[in-house]
């Protein structure tokens, strides 16, 4: 039986399935909110792998062993979809693990759920599944050991808030691992890559590196089938990252970072700052030291 951990109440619960569904994304909207969604994904998949000549085994067993999983952790998939990661998770966590598995999409969770139940023993593994929008999950913070989104996070209305979530959730030393289309940059000019990224423009697109917290250690970026779909993992830091920046350097120049940044006057002759510099350093002084000093001085006079 698992122990919920929503903070907030569902909307509604499912009274097949006993889902509860929080938010859930529009009919029509995406290829994963259309009438016969899962088939679709399915068949989609299939041309994916063919086309790339993939073993989806072996790639799903690849990137789930990027979230250093143990028996007994708790793990959320923030995209479920069709629900194809799930059995190889709990491989990992055991009857002892807890498994979170939520899409934004009721067509794709549904499929999830059943298929679990085809692939699984539901009541001997602790999983819980749910429907929300992956932008505003319902835990709180530093809940799960892992969080894992891959496919989708392309199609965010806002890819930061969804990076934020998932880290917010996450343990502090846990791993966050997402990853979606984006080939390779050193393929995109090829005339293949041209071709790729005409059959899908997601392919055009860069892994958003960019967007992660400040406290993401250990960040490696990576890319899969094919080099066609990015791949970036990361641990949340103990610790939010920080430099001391008041260690002054050793130098003619002199100061320290918050002296450089922070300290920065107006400028003045060139011709004179030139020949200051040139003065202080035949005297072996540090520019920041007697610029300090004589402004000290002008001020105290």
């Amino acid at each position: 039986m698992v122990k919920k951990l929503y903070n907030t109440s569902p909307v509604y619960v499912d009274k097949k399935t006993n889902i509860p569904v929080f938010k859930h994304q529009e009919l029509n909207v995406n290829e994963f909110s259309i009438k016969d969604a899962p088939e679709i994904h399915d068949n989609a998949l299939k041309w994916l792998f063919d086309t790339h000549n993939v073993k989806e085994e072996n790639l799903r067993i690849d990137i789930v062993n990027r979230l250093n999983l143990k028996e007994g952790d708790k793990v959320l998939i923030t995209a479920t979809g069709a629900g194809n990661d799930i059995k190889y998770i709990i491989e990992k966590i055991g009857i002892k693990g807890t498994l979170y598995a939520q899409d934004y999409a009721k067509e794709m969770l549904f499929a999830a759920y059943e298929r679990s139940k085809r692939e699984l023993d539901l009541d001997k593994f602790n999983i819980e599944f749910s429907v929300n929008d992956a932008t505003d999950l319902p835990f709180d913070d530093n809940t799960f050991d892992a969080t894992f989104h891959f496919g989708g996070i392309n199609l965010y209305s806002d890819i930061k808030k969804g990076i934020d979530e998932m880290h917010r959730v996450t343990k502090k030393g846990g791993k966050i691992v997402f990853g979606d289309e984006g080939l390779a940059c050193w393929l995109k000019k090829t005339e293949l890559g041209k071709a790729l990224i005409v059959n899908n423009k997601l392919y055009d697109l860069e892994p958003p590196l960019e967007l992660l917290p400040q406290s993401a250690t250990e960040v490696r970026l990576t890319w899969v089938i094919n080099n066609c779909f990015y791949l970036i993992d990361y641990i949340k830091s103990e610790n939010e990252w920080d430099v001391n920046i008041d260690i002054k350097h050793v130098g003619k120049r002199g100061g320290s970072i918050r002296t450089r940044y922070y300290g920065v006057l107006e400028g003045i002759d060139p011709k004179l700052k030139e020949n200051f510099y040139q003065k202080l350093s035949s005297e072996g002084k540090s520019r920041v030291e007697i610029i300090e000093y004589l402004i000290n001085s002008y001020i105290n006079k």
